[in-house]
């Protein structure tokens, strides 16, 4: 098989880490990511702190392929206003960010981010020029349930609808969440994680999003430990890392599973 899509392996560090630790550790995995590559051009690394840490971690992140991209943990659902509290586009723009989580279960969850605010804040990431990190997924209760994938398919059905077919793939990136798998120690076998990428592909390509060509992200309690058996499943193209991103030789040790899964692949 070659893997023509990119592996991403993304660092959401949450509410953690004041500006210099934060500073400290983007430099820790800008300064070990050539390494972990191995010279592999097919995998990306990217790293998202918190807002107030973007301009600490901005100088140890870039566009290159051998440097880690920066990402902001969520982004408003307009540019600018009488939005108490709210960061826009053009904002993250000017702070070097260049994509952006959004539907992180956590906010959803916690926050009230509806599937709705959802749809309107990846519309105003791409108009705002940034890509975004769309993540879906279903509470433990709805997998138990077996209504897993309707769940999945509906958050994916309300985000996209409006997304322009001639956007080009690699604006959205797709991050499977299973919401029990999140910080509990629990992951998803490589088998359901595998089964429930297949058929968000298969959704995105019978509705025209390219499937095929979009890049399709596991995030769930992604350790080193698990990493190289979760991409050899089928269908995962990287991870969106938690706790584990935390730590610079967690982090990069699951960046180099993805360099050596390109390389046997």
């Amino acid at each position: 098989m070659t893997v023509t899509r990119t592996i991403w392996v993304l660092g959401n560090w949450k509410q953690n880490l004041l500006r210099e630790p934060a500073a400290q550790l983007a430099e820790a995995v800008a300064a070990g990511l050539p390494g972990a590559l191995g010279g592999v051009t097919g995998v990306r690394a990217g790293i998202a702190p918190t807002y107030l840490a973007l301009d600490r971690v901005a100088p140890h992140t870039g566009d290159g392929v051998a440097a880690p991209r920066l990402l902001a943990q969520d982004v408003a659902a307009q540019d600018s206003g009488a939005f108490t509290g709210e960061v826009g586009p053009a904002m993250l723009r000017e702070a070097h960010v260049s994509a952006a989580i959004i539907g992180h279960s956590e906010r959803r969850a916690q926050f009230g981010d509806t599937d709705e605010l959802v749809a309107r804040k990846l519309a105003s990431a791409l108009a705002g020029g940034l890509d975004v990190v769309l993540c879906v997924g279903e509470r433990l209760e709805q997998r138990d349930a077996g209504e897993h994938e309707s769940v999945v398919i509906s958050q994916l059905s309300a985000a996209l609808a409006k997304l322009p077919p001639e956007l080009e793939p690699s604006r959205v990136a797709v991050a499977y969440e299973p919401v029990w798998a999140i910080g509990t120690g629990r992951t998803a076998t490589p088998e359901q994680a595998s089964s429930m990428h297949a058929a968000i592909r298969a959704w995105l390509d019978a509705e025209g999003h390219r499937g095929a060509d979009r890049s399709l992200l596991y995030g769930g309690s992604v350790k080193p430990t698990n990493a190289t058996e979760l991409l050899a499943a089928g269908d995962i193209d990287g991870f969106l890392v938690g706790g584990a991103s935390l730590d610079p030789r967690s982090f990069l040790d699951i960046v180099t599973c993805a360099a050596d899964h390109v390389r046997a692949s």
